[in-house]
C-alpha cells in the first residue's frame, strides 16, 4: 500500500473510533445500524484492515451523519465540526476522553446539575 493509502487507512480507524466516542456508541451498536459485522468494523479500527468499500464506508457515514471525506482525512477533525471552539475546550474534551465510562456518566451529570442552577 502506498505510503498516503497507509497515512488515510490509519485516519480511517481513527476517525471512526473518535466519532463513535463522540457520539458515544459502541461498535455492537454501529454494526446492527449498518449491517457491517464486528469483527469488520474492529478491524478498521485497529488499522488491521485497510479503507472500507466506498459502500461500507458510506453506510458508516451515514449512521454517524457525517461526510465520507470527514472519516478519510489525515487531518484532526474536531474543528471542523465546531469551527469556534478554543484550545481550553479542545484540552478539556482531550482528557474527558481518558475518563473510564463511570466517570464520564460522572461528568455529564454533573454538568446536568450546574446547568439547572444557572
Amino acid at each position: 500500500m502506498p505510503f498516503l493509502g497507509i497515512i488515510i487507512s490509519m485516519s480511517f480507524g481513527s476517525n471512526l473510533r473518535r466519532e463513535m466516542e463522540y457520539q458515544d456508541i459502541q461498535v455492537k451498536e454501529l454494526s446492527q445500524r449498518t449491517g457491517i459485522s464486528k469483527n469488520t468494523l474492529d478491524k478498521y479500527l485497529s488499522g488491521s484492515q485497510s479503507l472500507p468499500s466506498v459502500e461500507k464506508a458510506a453506510k458508516i457515514a451515514k449512521v454517524l451523519n457525517v461526510s465520507v471525506e470527514y472519516l478519510l482525512s489525515a487531518e484532526e477533525n474536531i474543528t471542523k465540526r465546531d469551527p469556534e471552539i478554543s484550545q481550553e475546550d479542545l484540552n478539556i474534551l482531550t482528557s474527558y476522553r481518558k475518563l473510564s465510562r463511570e466517570k464520564k456518566e460522572l461528568i455529564k451529570s454533573l454538568i446536568e446539575v450546574m446547568l439547572k442552577k444557572a
